[in-house]
């Protein structure tokens, strides 16, 4: 197994992503029963589902030049400290304030690990496995969702919301428990200088018997290429990145994501099935079919590659919108069998976007910037991530007021429609290629859809 150690450190930095899915889930169970005892108006509803995803923004935005700075490593460890501490304090919230304020600290939490994690298992894992290893962290995710949905169903009986929230330091303390024995990025190590502890983990890492001289001195040899942060991270060379990035982690949220995730429960309710509980249950089937795809998504990632998977799951989803449109044209009046039809369509949804744009999106913005201002660039990709997020989150329930639940899941299939053509005309294939080959094709002057292969 020592041959295989970097599996070992993918695995246990990818408990990172159970944080984030587990809290994407359990509030959209948590939220039917915080309403009967704090009643909420669709606005103040908003405010405390998008409550952890202002206070992602604010993690991703404040901690990308502490990424680079501090290394990977402590950033998961500080993660953990702040989300196990968030989930006790949102567990023993009196009042709606308090509950949001613990809400924007789990966020800070998971906005901060959503990017330093599978920034974490890229710069460790071997250039073949490196799609496969770092959609662990999208399986974590996935994982974390499905457990939400247990705990939320199991809870629901007893309308237990705060223990549906607590029940987030697990996972915390996991987390941090699994990182105090493992090593920073041997990368990183070597963007501060120290090449003979870099060596000692990169071998480590790779195994006894591999060979890491061409590694370290191709690291090196970008490192020589580079400049202060600020100044690379804006440059004419680095910017085609820069808006890849930004366009992906947008268009992983514009196409509704987050509106299944957070409010299946309440989605199902207004296709007409009929109590809470019930309509947790058929949600456990949606974070089951996350946990399939995504799994299936592991080989196909380093075996097709990046861009078609993210287009053949583009069309999927495009399809389950358009059906939930059309479920929902007339949410006045909706016949007992599009009942089944609606959860059909969420089922098509999610599996697509399980093998495509969730690990995918994590996966390109942890390969495409240069080493120096990887961090950086990450957390500027994960802010447009989390922004996105919030302004969908806090305008579902809005949306579905002004416009109906049809005409809102139509807006978001246009959303769909326009990112096919845009993955299809610009984004790279980056699978099979080393992380230091994409930077010299960056700085090379290479078109954007050329970056890769």
């Amino acid at each position: 197994m020592k041959e295989h150690y970097y599996l070992i450190i993918a695995m246990i930095a990818a408990l990172s992503g159970i944080l984030f899915g587990y809290d994407t889930g359990v509030m959209s169970g948590a939220i039917l029963f915080i309403t009967k005892d704090y009643p909420l108006t669709a606005g103040m509803n908003g405010i405390v589902m998008g409550a952890v995803l202002f206070g992602a923004l604010m993690g991703a935005i404040s901690s990308g030049r502490l990424t680079d700075y501090f290394g990977r490593k402590k950033l998961l460890l500080l993660v953990a400290v702040i989300f196990m501490l968030a989930s006790l304090a949102t567990a023993i919230a009196q009042s709606i304030p308090e509950l949001i304020v613990g809400r924007i600290f789990v966020g800070i939490a998971i906005g901060i690990a959503s990017y330093t994690a599978p920034l974490y298992i890229s710069e460790i894992a071997p250039h073949k496995h490196r799609g496969a290893l770092v959609a662990l962290n999208q399986l974590a995710i996935s994982i974390g969702i499905l457990l939400s949905y247990i705990v939320d169903y199991a809870c629901a009986y007893y309308e237990a919301w705060r223990w549906m929230l607590g029940l987030g330091f697990v996972p915390g303390f996991f987390l941090f428990v699994g990182m105090l024995f493992l090593p920073d990025s041997p990368r990183w190590i070597l963007s501060k200088g120290n090449e003979s502890k870099a060596r000692h983990v990169l071998q480590r890492v790779r195994g006894s018997k591999v060979e890491i001289d061409n590694e370290i001195d191709a690291i090196k040899l970008t490192l020589k290429k580079e400049t202060s942060n600020w100044k690379l991270i804006f440059s004419k060379s680095v910017r085609p990145v820069l808006w890849i990035g930004f366009a992906l982690a947008f268009i992983q949220q514009v196409t509704g994501i987050n509106t299944i995730l957070y409010y299946a429960p309440t989605i199902l309710e207004m296709a007409g099935f009929g109590s809470s509980t019930v309509s947790i249950l058929a949600s456990m089937g949606i974070g089951g079919i996350f946990v399939i795809f995504t799994i299936i998504s592991l080989p196909l990632i380093d075996w097709i590659g990046r861009r078609p998977l993210l287009i053949a799951g583009l069309i999927g989803m495009t399809i389950g919108l358009g059906s939930l449109a059309w479920v929902f044209r007339d949410s006045t009046n909706i016949e007992p069998t599009l009942h089944w039809i609606a959860l059909l369509s969420m089922f098509l949804y999610i599996a697509c976007f399980a093998f495509s744009l969730g690990p995918i999106m994590w996966l390109m913005i942890a390969e495409i910037y240069p080493l120096r201002v990887r961090g950086i660039g990450a957390s500027f990709a994960t802010c447009v991530n989390w922004a996105s997020n919030l302004l969908v989150t806090a305008t579902f329930l809005k949306l579905v007021q002004f416009m109906g639940a049809g005409g809102t899941f139509f807006t978001y299939m246009i959303f769909s429609i326009l990112s096919i053509i845009f993955i299809y005309y610009l984004v790279p294939e980056t699978k099979g290629v080393t992380l230091e080959e994409i930077e010299e094709n960056l700085f090379s002057g290479k078109r954007w859809r050329k970056l890769g292969k």
